[in-house]
């Protein structure tokens, strides 16, 4: 390419009638000076062209590697993604599981409590029927020394023991006889009563 220095060395050979040297002179001062000008203009053009193209490969990896971020960061969303999903998924299971297992000890413990109470109530029932006969023994025991008749007086030898003595005895055995039902009876209500708190403290827990 001709430089503007060019056109200022150019010389040309001298001949006869030729052309005008100073107008030639003129005009290649004229062309190399706007010569120059493009010429400096080209170069800067270029000059910038190379700017740009540094600039463009610069940016097209930058879009390279911004799209193989992207993809990357798109891969780990989906796998983040399907993990949750998978730790979801376990963790619904798991409450199920839990869940299930927490109503059938909940149904397994009423059950226990029904069974119990019904027991308890069955025993409470056998109780109060012993007692009630062991009441009724009383009484007729009770009622059978009311109805004895009372002794006759017999003269009998100073050493002998005494008709009265003898009552005495009888209804003294008969007392002790009544204390013991009466206290068989007051332990059976307190055995009683404590099964039944210990029953009801064991449904409470």
């Amino acid at each position: 390419m001709i430089t503007p220095m060019d056109i200022h060395n150019k010389t040309f050979s001298r001949q006869l009638r030729g052309y005008s040297q100073e107008e030639v002179n003129a005009f290649l001062e004229e062309l190399a000076s706007d010569y120059e000008k493009i010429y400096r203009e080209h170069r800067e053009a270029e000059e910038e062209m190379d700017t740009i193209r540094t600039k463009l490969r610069n940016y097209e990896k930058m879009e390279a590697t911004m799209s193989s971020t992207l993809v990357m960061a798109q891969e780990t969303a989906e796998n983040v993604k399907r993990a949750a999903e998978k730790e979801a998924e376990l963790c619904i299971r798991e409450a199920k599981t839990k869940a299930s297992k927490i109503v059938a000890d909940a149904e397994s413990a009423r059950r226990e409590i029904n069974a119990n109470l019904i027991k308890t109530e069955g025993d409470l029932n056998l109780y109060i029927e012993k007692i009630l006969s062991n009441f009724k023994s009383a009484f007729s025991l009770v009622e059978a020394c009311k109805s004895t008749p009372a002794p006759e007086i017999i003269e009998e030898p100073e050493n002998a023991p005494h008709e009265d003595d003898l009552y005495a005895e009888e209804l003294s055995s008969k007392a002790e006889e009544t204390e013991e039902i009466e206290e068989t009876t007051e332990n059976k209500e307190e055995n009683v009563e404590a099964d039944a708190q210990e029953k009801t403290e064991e449904s409470n827990e």
